[in-house]
């Protein structure tokens, strides 16, 4: 679950989440547990909740410990409906899938959002045991429960919370959901889910190379000629501005196409000819890779690769490349290091600085450069930092484009930048590590928390 801040007056104290894929946002309070799994999202309440707003029934009940969780969960449930056809589409799920038994329910006063929507209230009774003793004698309980459906595209977004056993549903909590739920904001253009990404990739691959043979692949891959094309990253990047969607993938599907019309020459060239343009990147440790790129390991989850650049894209050096070449692994990071200064006098990085000069406390890129996190590998550029920072600094990495490096005096600011890390890790293409980095004289290591 990603969050970031927000400038509602009317919501102080209240945190933006961000939906699965991007399809909506909503405002929930700081001190409220937000649990994602894939398109599921729960919100689990306190006894308290911020404004003084008591959870809990008014009923009079056994005392519970300081931070208890109450049993009433709101659930935000969200699919992709794909069914070409209008009128065959489900208005609503299904009740009694969602609330079987149900004995009792009528319309309830819908969200005050745009999009088409409507809310439900209901009473079910809870499915038979199945124990035969406790089906003669037993008397099966009963629970209250709301529903709230949103129709927007071809989103279709349930909410729904429900009562404990014999107990009607708490008058507070239910305010609450619904001013959580009126803070609804949905993508002017929701993105594809994974799999109708992968078909829409295909279908643009057959149009502009008819060619080549395009299938899916492996995992989220297709398979384009003879090559095997990843789509993790593409997908991250379309996230970012779904209506990109044919710069995003037409570029990348060109470049693959290309590098399979080169020769023999080209595909392994002479280190004369790609000696300048050989430059160090980094990479996740556990990024799934099927060549046999020459890499060495680093810090923090990280490796280090080697490519060589071609102005709008690059490609990773090859075992069989250095081997050509009468190169050790060594020797090639030396000659990657070279040029990576080379590549930053000609490209100086142009930073945001947070504080002043005499007392920094956080820089960042301001362009995002497929190179920027290459620079944290230079012990000149340690130097260059830690002459602003002092001895010791931290640098985070959550994506190939993008850094941040600050003081270690601030402990507050550490955890701020942690977190703002998590989030672009798990959003961002080209994804590093969430872990953060300590920049020291004795070069680059891992920090653990004091």
């Amino acid at each position: 679950m990603a969050f970031d801040r927000h400038s509602d007056p009317k919501f102080d104290g209240w945190r933006l989440c961000r939906g699965p894929a991007n399809w909506f946002t909503f405002l929930c309070p700081d001190s409220i547990e937000v649990r994602q799994t894939q398109t599921v999202i729960e919100l689990r309440m306190k006894d308290v909740a911020p404004d003084g707003w008591s959870v809990a029934s008014k009923s009079k009940s056994a005392p519970r410990s300081i931070g208890a969780e109450l049993p009433h969960v709101l659930s935000i449930v969200t699919w992709w409906d794909d069914t070409s056809r209008d009128q065959v589409r489900r208005n609503q799920p299904d009740l009694s899938v969602l609330f079987p038994e149900v004995v009792a329910l009528q319309p309830a006063i819908p969200l005050d959002i745009p999009s088409p929507n409507e809310s439900w209230s209901g009473t079910s009774r809870r499915l038979k045991s199945a124990c035969w003793l406790a089906r003669i004698f037993g008397r099966r309980a009963a629970f209250e429960w709301r529903l709230w459906t949103v129709r927007h595209e071809k989103l279709m977004i349930v909410a729904t919370v429900q009562s404990p056993d014999r107990r009607p549903l708490d008058a507070g909590f239910l305010k609450f959901c619904e001013m959580v739920l009126s803070t609804l904001e949905l993508a002017d253009q929701p993105a594809w889910p994974p799999d109708v990404f992968l078909k829409q990739v295909i279908d643009v691959a057959r149009h502009h190379f008819p060619l080549l043979q395009s299938s899916a692949s492996r995992g989220f891959s297709v398979r384009l000629g003879q090559s095997e094309i990843s789509l993790s990253n593409f997908y991250r990047m379309y996230l970012q501005q779904p209506q990109n969607f044919r710069r995003i993938i037409v570029p990348g599907l060109t470049t693959v196409v290309r590098l399979q019309e080169l020769g023999p020459n080209q595909l392994a060239p002479t280190l004369d000819q790609v000696k300048l343009r050989i430059l160090p990147i980094l990479s996740a440790e556990d990024e799934p890779r099927s060549d046999e790129r020459v890499q060495m390991p680093w810090v923090g989850g990280l490796c280090v690769g080697y490519v060589v650049d071609e102005d709008d894209s690059y490609r990773y050096v090859h075992q069989r490349m250095i081997a050509a070449w009468n190169l050790s692994p060594d020797d090639l990071h030396d000659l990657a290091l070279q040029n990576l200064r080379r590549y930053s006098a000609a490209h100086p990085l142009e930073v945001t600085m947070v504080g002043d000069e005499r007392n920094p406390r956080l820089l960042m890129p301001v362009k995002p450069d497929a190179y920027n996190c290459s620079r944290v590998l230079d012990p000149d550029f340690h130097c260059q930092l830690r002459e602003l920072f002092g001895p010791e600094l931290i640098i985070g990495v959550p994506n190939r484009d993008f850094f941040v490096a600050a003081t270690l005096k601030d402990r507050d600011l550490i955890s701020q930048i942690r977190k703002r890390v998590d989030e672009d890790f798990s959003t961002m293409h080209h994804p590093l590590t969430r872990r953060l980095l300590v920049v020291s004289a004795d070069g680059v290591s891992e920090y653990c928390d004091p």
